[in-house]
């Protein structure tokens, strides 16, 4: 194998290694998380009443 077939063999493997790094970046960026809902004053004090009282 020529010195100039490795050269174009390695510049395409580096441009399709490059073309998944960029995918994969994209698909991250893309990705939504999900957060729960902050709890209401309500459910804090439905929650805090059924605690023990400190003594």
């Amino acid at each position: 194998m020529s010195l100039t077939w490795l050269m174009i063999l390695s510049i395409l493997v580096i441009i399709f290694i490059t073309l998944l790094f960029i995918i994969a970046t994209n698909r991250g960026y893309k990705y939504e998380h999900t957060v729960d809902p902050l709890p209401t004053k309500n459910s804090e004090e439905q929650n805090s009443s059924h605690e023990r009282p400190v003594k």
